[in-house]
């Protein structure tokens, strides 16, 4: 059927559905012109907004017409029920392009990206709005093709949505929401050029800083070569006042240039850093939702520029100093030695004034590489680390890291527009998922939530038994364990591979309680029988009869083993990989030494390690870790069948009637979709899924079993401190308050003390029997999603 197009004379009201197709038109054509990212920007922030207003206005006065019954049923069903849903994803997709767009306009100003980048990006940005116009427009074409069925067959559009309430008062405020939220970020954007500018400023200053001490030896290097040139050429006394006096204005120089450098620097850049101030910023999407980080950029840039750049500008100064002292002094007993040569009657040669001032060269040119190579460290986190944008990535802003260090910046800036084109592709694909309006709950009120979810979920003693079952692998046994067929498959490929000669390897990764050590452990027994080798920190390892002690050195643990295995072919098994690290060796180091003892030994030792999905990306960002294993396996999900069954097998060996709340028996088909609901929930982790049905449960006599389901969530109440513990525990496992007082110091009663003992008291950490505080496994899975939401990981 031919859809009719009313020409503009046609249209009588000035607010209907086909004068906003016209409106539609008419951005569309506006949107052809646009030829940069700039432009763009503003026909989104003025001329989309005008047509989403414009839709707001027409949807509004048809509500009105529709609640008098006056209305007209075509017009109520095409702007309140049928194209409301795909406006409001088209708004959202709009809303997220002017977003990247804003950050791709401030990575240009500081030079991280290239211009061919922010070309590339403006056009696939520009083609995506393109792309989505067209599907809404098809989407508008295909509801006429509704109605005209409706009227075909003498019905009523109206009894398609007869049994629904008007959606539009709900669409209405979510509307008005994403506009703000255009607004916002728009508003936020001329305040982060602000913010750039001071960064830029701080960087230009701090440039000028060691430019001018570089130049001080320069110029110390300049006139020793002017001085020894003239000694080289002298042939006679009377020439010699003349090169004291030069080397007695060298002098005076030294001294008039010698000044309070750091207390200069720090005046200067402080003058600079108070107008910054503790902003909201939006920085990113997900799944339709906006997120705003909260910065303190004076707290941040300060504590960076006292942890980062500080130490790194006095020693240089240092440096410069020492240089300055010993060319001081050098020159003075030049001078000596030259005033005794005047009083010479006959002109003698000059060589050990020469040899001096050659060794003095030589030490100021030693002096000058040295202050080069602190100038590039302080180049390189200039460039890479005081970037405002940074507050864009993933990773806290300005972080100051444990050992005093940031993250390498390590992405090639050709490259970082590509994530972004994925990224808007994506929330494309991905928009038909639901605006959610944010509010946040009181923090005392949502603490208050959080515990009472935590004490639901903590297992009670009337429960013990039935828990028991699915909580506790080793009471379990092999009978218990379900085949993860496909994994298991990969692995023995791997294996057969290993024993025909092949350097195989294994790195297993995945969320807490996805079954990595129960999945390690089965191969180990299966294929190896005793021939395996289990290496753990602080224990006492046997291999082929002989004994020795393991500490938190994992290189030297790795060394026992190699000089210990004569005649067997054994596999090695590393879980937990993050817990191999102590005071006397960092964790790095022992990843190195992993990685070196892989690439060199897995030809004979068949070695398999299990880390967290977390720190495997942490690790790769630093290091090539995952490439150095042949095989990797992810166990984040578990088929829904496998799942099922593993509830079935534990279900079944308690021997008791499992019920829902009325009381009625559930056979497998209701399990199964109990299961699937949980599987949805907790993305496939066996682990935490068996943990959630034992919480969900509850026994109510010796042979009863009742499916009750969990009716509490847990809040996030957290701080921006208690963030970074939460973090740092999330990826390595375990901290305690020692750990925290060495890598903090001071910052650590000011800021974390509290943190921490309220974090204990919550029941958010719990204190394993070795004194170190751990995450309560009950939440791991929504302190994840919490870091993940927050912006604070990956």
């Amino acid at each position: 059927m031919e859809i009719k197009v009313l020409e503009p004379s046609e249209i009588t009201s000035s607010y209907s559905s086909k004068k906003f197709e016209l409106e539609l038109d008419e951005y569309k054509n506006v949107l052809d012109t646009i030829t940069g990212s700039e432009k763009l920007k503003r026909n989104i922030l003025l001329n989309f907004s005008e047509l989403a207003n414009y839709y707001i206005s027409t949807s509004d006065l048809e509500f009105q017409e529709i609640s008098s019954g006056k209305g007209n049923s075509q017009e109520c069903y095409l702007l309140h029920y049928a194209l409301a849903k795909p406006f409001k994803d088209l708004m959202l997709l709009h809303r997220d392009v002017f977003l990247q767009l804003q950050i791709a306009s401030h990575k240009a100003e500081e030079n991280v990206v290239k211009k061919d980048s922010i070309k590339a990006h403006f056009l696939e940005s520009k083609s995506i709005l393109h792309q989505a116009l067209n599907a809404f427009q098809k989407n508008v074409e295909q509801e006429y093709r509704t109605i005209a069925r409706f009227e075909k067959s003498r019905k009523a559009i109206s009894r398609k949505t007869k049994h629904q309430q008007n959606p539009w008062p709900v669409y209405k405020e979510q509307f008005e929401n994403i506009l703000e939220q255009i607004q916002l970020i728009d508003t936020a954007g001329l305040t982060f050029q602000k913010v750039i500018e001071i960064f830029n400023s701080i960087k230009k200053f701090t440039k000028t800083s060691y430019e001018n001490s570089l130049e001080e030896a320069e110029n110390s290097r300049g006139t020793i070569e002017t001085v020894l040139t003239s000694l080289e050429k002298m042939k006679e006394n009377e020439e010699v006042p003349l090169l004291v006096a030069e080397i007695t204005l060298a002098i005076k120089k030294i001294e008039t240039s010698s000044g309070r450098k750091l207390e200069g620097f720090t005046d200067l850049v402080e003058d600079k850093v108070k107008s910054l101030a503790t902003l909201n910023f939006p920085t990113a999407t997900n799944e339709g939702l906006l997120l705003i980080k909260k910065i303190d950029f004076n707290r941040a840039v300060k504590k960076w520029l006292d942890y980062e750049l500080l130490p790194y500008l006095i020693d240089l100064w240092e440096n410069q100093n020492n240089l300055a002292s010993y060319y001081k002094h050098s020159l003075i007993n030049l001078k000596s030695s030259l005033k005794l040569i005047t009083n010479n009657n006959s002109f003698s040669p000059l060589h050990a004034q020469i040899a001096t001032l050659k060794e003095i060269q030589k030490t100021i040119g030693l002096n000058i590489g040295k202050q080069q190579q602190i100038i590039a460290q302080i180049e390189h986190k200039l460039e890479n680390q005081l970037l405002a944008t940074n507050i864009y990535n993933s990773e806290e802003f300005l972080e100051v890291s444990f050992q005093s260090s940031l993250n390498q910046y390590t992405a090639d800036s050709s490259g970082l527009l590509i994530g972004w084109f994925q990224k808007i592709k994506t929330a494309f694909k991905f928009l038909n998922s639901s605006y959610e309006k944010t509010t946040s709950l009181p923090q005392d009120n949502a603490m208050e939530k959080a515990i009472n979810c935590i004490k639901f979920r903590m297992v009670k003693e009337e429960n013990a038994y039935y828990d028991t079952l699915f909580l506790n692998k080793n009471f379990i046994g092999d009978l218990f364990l379900v085949p993860r067929v496909e994994e298991e498959n990969k692995l023995d490929v791997c294996f057969n591979d290993w024993q025909k000669g092949f350097n195989k390897s294994a790195l297993l990764t995945g969320n807490n309680l996805s079954g990595k050590s129960t999945f390690m452990e089965d191969f180990a027994k299966k294929h190896f029988g005793k021939d395996n080798i289990l290496l753990e920190t602080d224990s006492t390892i046997t291999i082929e009869g002989r004994k020795f002690k393991t500490t938190k050195n994992l290189k030297e643990a790795l060394q026992e083993v190699n000089k210990n295995i004569y005649n067997t072919r054994p596999v090695l098994l590393i879980d937990d990989l993050e817990y191999w690290r102590s005071d006397e060796i960092s964790f790095l180091d022992n990843v190195r030494a992993l990685v070196n003892f892989v690439l060199s030994e897995s030809n004979r030792i068949f070695i398999m390690v299990s880390i967290s999905k977390a720190m495997q990306k942490h690790l790769d960002q630093r290091i090539p870790f995952s490439n150095a294993f042949t095989t990797r396996l992810d166990l984040n999900k578990t088929r829904t069948e496998e799942i099922f069954k593993a509830v079935l097998i534990r279900h079944g060996a308690s021997h008791k009637k499992l019920v829902n709340e009325d009381r009625h028996v559930m056979y497998p088909k209701h399990i199964e979709h109990k299961v699937q609901e949980l599987s949805s929930r907790f993305k496939n982790n066996i682990g935490e899924i068996l943990q959630a049905w034992s919480y969900s449960t509850k026994m109510i006599d010796n042979n009863l079993v009742v499916f009750e389901g969990e009716d509490c969530s847990f809040e996030d109440f957290f701080s921006a401190e208690e963030l970074i513990i939460l973090k740092y525990v999330f990826l390595y496992k375990y901290v305690n308050e020692v750990l925290l007082k060495n890598f903090l110091g001071k910052g650590y009663n000011i800021h974390f003390d509290s943190g921490i003992k309220r974090l204990v008291n919550t029941k958010v950490l719990l204190r394993n029997p070795n004194g170190n505080l751990i995450l309560n496994r009950v939440i791991t899975s929504d302190i994840y999603e919490i870091l993940r939401y927050r912006g604070t990981i990956n």
